[in-house]
């Protein structure tokens, strides 16, 4: 197994993965986590955005004035997100670098990050211990990493509710999970205690731990449908921290503090 670039399908991660509502979960999510951080420092942040891709989040950022790094190994990725700094004005604040997530602790290009981001990556990687211990060295001293991971408890209650008992024998016998060649499904969807082994070995303290997507994955479509988007969100905010629905969410958030 290797690490997964995403040249072949950048432009399906932009209407997939961050439009819709399931981007408005995922940045309320987010926002609502790194809000006392970046209200707090009264100066800009130095914000580094690894696998960051086409940086929405990042760019977001520098929109609020801070200084982001944007690194990512697809050279599609990162030209999508120039491409959208330049057309919302933000390119004399981001930088671009192609460059695959372990090497940032080592690039003399890379600052170290006052917030390390690191959304939705760790799952496409064959090694992610490693990749956490080695995002960690990049972090200053009292720094934040904010990570998020596919959570494979979700994936297997959509299995069991879909009644794929085969496919689910076969991924539990098998190192890593993996959906189709083409899939948006990753390759290595992650146990929260598996990461949560994994930051606390890395020396890192968690401050805050979200669930995105809790519910809204699992409603009927034409239920969804029926609902307003912001009753969605705000209902999906609620439930974000509260267990056991957290424990199922789609993706898990960890806001980490680097001691």
């Amino acid at each position: 197994m290797r690490d997964r670039n995403f040249d072949d399908l950048a432009h399906r991660f932009k209407d997939r993965i961050y439009g819709g509502l399931k981007g408005d979960i995922r940045l309320a999510v987010l926002n609502r986590d790194l809000a006392p951080l970046l209200a707090a420092g009264g100066r800009p942040l130095t914000v580094v955005d690894a696998g960051g891709g086409q940086g929405q989040f990042a760019l977001d950022l520098a929109g609020a004035g801070h200084r982001v790094w944007i690194t990512d190994i697809s050279e599609a990725m990162l030209a999508l997100a120039e491409q959208a700094a330049i057309e919302r004005g933000l390119a004399s604040r981001v930088s671009l670098h192609q460059m695959p997530l372990q090497a940032l602790a080592n690039s003399p290009d890379i600052p170290a990050a006052d917030l390390l981001l690191c959304h939705a990556v760790l799952e496409w990687l064959a090694e992610p211990a490693q990749a956490i211990q080695s995002l960690t060295e990049s972090v200053v001293a009292g720094g934040y990493l904010s990570l998020t991971f596919y959570n494979r408890r979700a994936l297997e209650f959509r299995l069991l509710q879909r009644g794929s008992l085969r496919q689910l024998a076969r991924n539990r016998n098998t190192e890593y999970w993996g959906g189709h060649p083409g899939s948006l499904t990753p390759q290595n969807p992650l146990l929260s205690e598996s990461v949560f082994d994994w930051i606390a070995q890395a020396g890192l303290t968690v401050v805050a731990h979200s669930g995105i997507r809790c519910f809204h994955d699992f409603m009927e479509p034409e239920i969804r449908a029926r609902l307003p988007a912001s009753a969605i969100v705000e209902e999906e905010l609620r439930y974000s921290r509260i267990d056991p629905y957290r424990q199922m969410a789609r993706y898990i958030h960890l806001l980490c503090r680097k001691s």
